[in-house]
């Protein structure tokens, strides 16, 4: 039997580039539009210029996702080479993509084995389910066995964000114009969080110094923790993110940290200067 092939968004986004040389992954192209203006999100995209090319547009940016026929078609072209696949993707709470690809495996039914996960969560969050799986299928796991890895490791996963911009929480549905207004006026800062695959605003605080008190505060409630990474939006580390990082060794030091870019696609949800944090809790250790 050949081995499990791995499907998954390109915003995902991994703790090291060397797992897309060292696992044959294929991804399904995610991209972000702004009017007429189509950006590839994978780890090469530039936020920051980006986000110069948005600021030109009319229209705010949306992301958008493969098509069914797409994804119809990029499972094909696997299935000469695999009987079984494992199709990992960003939450449905943020995108349609598990949808689809849901929906396009229907079409190889009793010819190719696939499972759709729906992550529950994105980028880096996503990224360690892939590496997971992709491990797994390496050491020639059946997809049964990566499927309960993966979703033995959904629950573990915990995210939040903060924001300095509140037009993207209300271009997003989470409050009102006039709440984005006055936020803005006043300096607020809001939290979110991912819960159940969707980001819930949680709390607010009014100073960027306090928002990053927040982000260790969350990190700290952790008492075992596998997988640290911040989420920033530039593609090298910022002084802001390497500070944190300094302090959450000092409390999880065995956990491996690492900064990501959270791409274009997350861009859409939290803004262009936003700071986050992705925690992969420990497995419990069974006594």
């Amino acid at each position: 039997m050949t081995p499990v092939r791995i499907v998954t968004d390109s915003s995902t986004r991994f703790a090291s580039p060397n797992i897309l040389h060292r696992y044959p992954i294929t991804f399904a192209p995610i991209k972000v539009r702004c009017g007429a203006v189509s950006i590839q999100d994978d780890p090469e995209t530039d936020l920051v210029r980006m986000e110069s090319i948005i600021k030109k547009c009319q229209t705010f940016p949306t992301t958008e996702v493969p098509s069914q026929e797409e994804i119809v078609a990029l499972y094909a072209n696997l299935q000469s080479g695999a009987d079984q696949i494992l199709s990992l993707h960003t939450s449905s709470g943020l995108s349609e993509i598990v949808m689809n690809a849901s929906a396009a495996s229907q079409h190889f039914l009793g010819r190719v084995d696939i499972q759709v996960i729906d992550s529950q969560s994105a980028s880096i969050g996503l990224g360690w389910l892939v590496q997971a799986a992709a491990e797994a299928a390496a050491r020639g796991d059946s997809l049964e066995t990566l499927v309960r890895i993966v979703r033995g490791m959904i629950p573990r996963l915990y995210m939040v964000f903060f924001l300095d911009d509140l037009t993207y929480l209300e271009h997003n549905g989470l409050i009102s114009r006039s709440q984005a207004i006055l936020g803005n006026m006043l300096g607020i800062i809001p939290f979110l969080t991912m819960e159940e695959g969707r980001m819930i605003p949680m709390e607010k605080v009014r100073s960027r110094p306090r928002a990053v008190e927040k982000i260790i505060e969350f990190v700290c409630e952790f008492s075992d923790v596998e997988h640290l990474a911040i989420l920033q939006s530039s593609r090298r580390p910022t002084q802001e993110s390497l500070s944190i990082m300094d302090r959450l060794r000092g409390y999880h030091p065995r956990a491996r940290i690492n900064t990501v870019c959270y791409g274009p696609s997350l861009s859409t949800i939290v803004g262009f200067n936003s700071l986050g944090v992705a925690v992969l809790e420990a497995e419990e250790r069974i006594l």
